[in-house]
């Protein structure tokens, strides 16, 4: 079987595009993309996106991690099915929609920057964490996908990488953030991604992340933040109850997976 492809990447966070008509329905669809995200013996990237246009007007994307889970919302992979859709099939628009199993989001193009809206209506939990003897403060959200977040003081970002992230994801089946506050205008994060481990950056967490640190007095609204990612910096705005998030999105490669 022949699976053509096309590989995006948003601020490092690469994903496979793939039509829903060219995948098999009889296919065990999470292994297929297992092995098609391996970096050792397949394709390789962070999941895969599988975009179909039977919603009409409104067109509809599945979502996986690289190990084959299914994710309700991913905001960098949001900005590549944007980024095919607007060279592809709307080239004339500025805006469109796109639904996810968390929604529908609209999608900006504007200047080369694609653009999502992100509403976030839910407030935060927190609750202290024992691990390793140690305590940590942990900042609850879901917003489509579940997101736990620390906000860095002494934690070093290799042991988070290594050890923590990880032990919180499995703990909490979820996304973990390690936030850095820079200034009223700026932070960095790492990202532990359920289903991805670490990730150049993940557009989900990094929204969560800019509404906790707004609610927390640690960045300005109605204004551009700048964030650092492992992938690089994108920027992100926050008005009202709406965070958006902007970056560009490149093109990687085309191909066909043979299975």
């Amino acid at each position: 079987m022949e699976i053509p492809f096309i590989k995006l990447e948003a601020n490092g966070n690469n994903y496979l595009l793939i039509q829903e008509e060219c995948v098999n329905k009889n296919l065990n669809i999470s292994h297929l993309i297992a092995k098609m995200a391996s970096r050792n013996y397949g394709i390789g990237s962070d999941g895969a996106l599988i975009l179909s246009n039977n919603y009409r007007p409104i067109p509809y994307v599945e979502i996986y991690n690289s190990d084959g889970s299914k994710a309700s919302l991913c905001v960098n992979g949001l900005r590549i099915v944007g980024k095919y859709l607007f060279d592809t099939k709307y080239k004339d628009k500025e805006s469109i929609k796109i639904k996810t199993d968390s929604g529908i989001y609209e999608i900006l193009n504007s200047l080369n920057n694609i653009i999502v809206k992100v509403k976030i209506t839910n407030t935060f939990d927190e609750e202290n964490y024992f691990f390793m003897q140690k305590k940590y403060h942990l900042y609850f959200l879901s917003i489509g996908n579940n997101h736990v977040y620390l906000i860095n003081k002494t934690i070093n970002p290799n042991y988070f990488k290594r050890v923590l992230g990880k032990h919180l994801s499995e703990q909490f089946d979820c996304n973990v953030g390690l936030i850095t506050p820079i200034s009223p205008y700026a932070f960095s994060i790492i990202t532990y991604e359920r289903g991805s481990k670490v990730t150049q950056s993940c557009g989900s967490n990094i929204c969560g992340a800019s509404w906790l640190l707004k609610e927390k007095g640690y960045i300005e609204p109605n204004c551009d933040i700048d964030v650092e990612t492992l992938g690089g910096n994108l920027t992100v705005r926050i008005e009202n109850d709406e965070v958006q998030y902007s970056g560009t999105t490149n093109l990687i490669c085309k191909g066909t997976y043979y299975l």
